[in-house]
């Protein structure tokens, strides 16, 4: 049987990486940077939110590491190799349920 779900904050979107990075602070001890697709077919960047093909959206939600300044970390230590999620997946479409398939959870006031 599954415990609860370990809350998650929204600290901020990270613009810097697209198409929509969100990095979150959660009780217990991780950050993690969630990068997904908007439904809407746009892309947060620094410029703000652009219009994008979805053909040149990713088709998966990635889950990185992070430290608390939103830098994110190599889950498997080996930069040669990229930058490796904690989780690539492919059946959801949002940060949030990307969050809750990891057990994590985003309370409604934090």
């Amino acid at each position: 049987m599954k415990g609860e779900p370990v809350n998650c904050f929204l600290i901020q979107t990270m613009t810097s990486y697209a198409p929509t990075t969100n990095h979150y602070r959660c009780e217990d001890g991780r950050h993690l940077l969630v990068t997904a697709h908007d439904r809407d077919g746009m892309v947060s960047t620094p410029l703000g939110r652009l219009p994008v093909s979805r053909s040149h959206l990713p088709t998966t939600v990635d889950v990185f590491l992070a430290d608390a300044d939103g830098v994110v970390l190599d889950a498997d230590g080996d930069p040669a190799n990229g930058m490796t999620p904690i989780a690539r997946l492919t059946d959801v479409d949002s940060h949030e349920a990307a969050l809750t398939a990891l057990g994590y959870a985003l309370p409604l006031d934090p």
